[in-house]
């Protein structure tokens, strides 16, 4: 491999793996959503849910750093996602422990903020451009625009 990454094919199958991951992922996220709402089985779905979610953000992060292996890029996603992965883990930790104590208004805002930051981090893997060409520049050095495309 190069210091850029996979090539056209290896692309289109990272992110059929990856969105894989992402579809197992949804019914979790969704009992999260419907737990926030309700609260119904807090105690536990919630460790359930944050679980399986976690599962499948591993999994898909295994993919994608070794599709970059012998990347140059390789070191700053891996640093970049267990930031990212590291911050995911903590709220669902205090959502769990927050659904043991029944503390059923701050569990809501734990659920909602697990989903935007379990979402955020599937749009950043599924984002990810595991060769990405550097965009096109007209005058000046600004990006150009389909429209301004010669």
């Amino acid at each position: 491999m190069s210091g850029a990454g996979v090539g056209v094919v290896g692309t289109a199958v990272l992110e059929d793996r990856l969105r894989e991951h992402h579809r197992r992922c949804l019914p979790a996220l969704s009992r999260l959503r419907l737990l926030a709402r309700n609260g119904w089985e807090a105690d536990t779905g919630v460790r359930a849910a944050t679980a399986q979610v976690m599962a499948e953000l591993d999994a898909a992060e295994s993919i994608l750093l070794d599709a970059l292996s012998g990347s140059v890029r390789r070191e700053a996603v891996a640093h970049f996602l267990s930031c990212r992965v590291n911050r995911l883990a903590i709220v669902a930790e205090h959502a769990a422990a927050t659904a043991d104590a029944g503390d059923l208004p701050v569990l809501r805002r734990l659920l909602y903020q697990f989903h935007a930051l379990a979402e955020a981090m599937w749009r950043v893997q599924l984002g990810l451009q595991t060769n990405t060409p550097p965009p096109k520049t007209g005058t000046g050095g600004r990006p150009q625009t389909p429209a301004t495309w010669a």
